[in-house]
């Protein structure tokens, strides 16, 4: 059991989590990123569907990867979903061209699970939860200005 590399966020969130006690706490949900610098920090997991409780993961608990769970060392930090949804995330996030175009929005990226930082997001052009959207790359090097909600790139 290792970790790769490279991860999808969307890989990351589509595990469950379990710590080192074996304890299953549920699906992963979210991500927790610094937007500014793009890097994710960490990730929220719900332990169940009946609650609005979510725990918060650090990046660096992650010790593993099998096929259906992400194995994390250390106990997680307890919020609600109110609270998440204040962090500031460009998941979701309207990408805008030079021109002022709305080109799409950023659906998922590629980070480095060692140090969590982001190579590139990818970008659908319509809803991104309809499966065979098709998604293009959108270096980080191209963009030029981010809001919540919002990113301008220089394409």
């Amino acid at each position: 059991m290792s970790i790769p590399n490279k991860f999808l966020l969307s890989d990351l969130l589509n595990h469950n989590v379990r710590c080192d006690l074996g304890i299953d706490h549920g699906p992963g949900f979210s991500a927790w990123m610094y937007p500014p610098v793009h890097r994710l920090l960490g990730w929220t997991s719900k332990p169940s569907n009946f609650s609005l409780k979510r725990e918060v993961w650090r990046l660096n608990q992650l010790k593993g990867v099998a096929t259906q769970d992400v194995f994390v060392k250390g106990e997680p930090s307890s919020s609600d979903q109110s609270m998440l949804e204040r962090f500031p995330t460009l998941i979701n996030a309207d990408i805008f061209n030079k021109s002022g175009e709305r080109l799409g929005l950023i659906a998922d990226f590629v980070f480095e699970p060692q140090t969590g930082r982001i190579l590139y997001y990818l970008v659908s052009r319509s809803n991104p939860k309809i499966p065979g959207t098709s998604r293009w790359r959108l270096s980080i090097s191209l963009i030029v200005d981010q809001n919540p909600g919002s990113v301008f790139c220089n394409c």
